[in-house]
């Protein structure tokens, strides 16, 4: 793994929390440590899995920081950190909107993607909604969601961009 992803840590929080059985976990253990404990056994038995699953998922949440641990005899019991939580949601706070905002920002980088035309026909369904533009005599027509062209007010009449990505369409106003 190269080292600029290794060394990311919204990325490595992402993967320890990107696994079903790890937040099943989360929502399972106790946050306060003097509050009952909670043992491997008892939470393989809350989520159906084998204590040796719950073991190596409980690993890879304390080696995040994310729980913690007690030994008792040959019983470890794990609880959160609340502490640690709090740090984790602030972190993926900040990061996910510069995630998608780098996605955003994609669709504006040249114009050799866009092409500006007039709305020529807007067919309205309840999920989709069917926008056709006249670019140079020519009808771009795209489907989009009808919450998407609420919120673009489009009208016909009205001039918009026809963006092309990848294999998507998208109209922009």
């Amino acid at each position: 793994m190269p080292a600029q992803v290794e060394d990311d840590p919204a990325l490595a929080l992402f993967r320890t929390l990107s696994d079903p059985v790890r937040l099943r976990l989360l929502r399972e253990l106790p946050e306060d440590p003097s509050a009952a404990e909670t043992s491997v056994s008892d939470l393989a038995r809350r989520l159906s899995v084998s204590d040796t699953v719950a073991s190596q998922h409980l690993r890879v949440l304390s080696a995040a920081g994310l729980v913690g641990h007690r030994r008792n005899g040959r019983t470890t019991c794990y609880y959160l950190k609340p502490a640690a939580l709090a740090a984790a949601r602030q972190a993926l706070a900040q990061e996910l909107p510069q995630m998608f905002a780098v996605e955003a920002r994609l669709s504006r980088l040249s114009a050799r993607n866009q092409l500006i035309g007039k709305v020529v026909e807007i067919r309205r369904g309840e999920v989709s909604t069917e926008v056709g533009i006249d670019v140079g005599g020519h009808i771009v027509t795209a489907v989009i969601t009808t919450a998407s062209a609420d919120r673009l007010e489009l009208a016909v009449g009205d001039v918009a961009a026809a963006i092309f990505r990848a294999h998507d369409v998208i109209v922009q106003k």
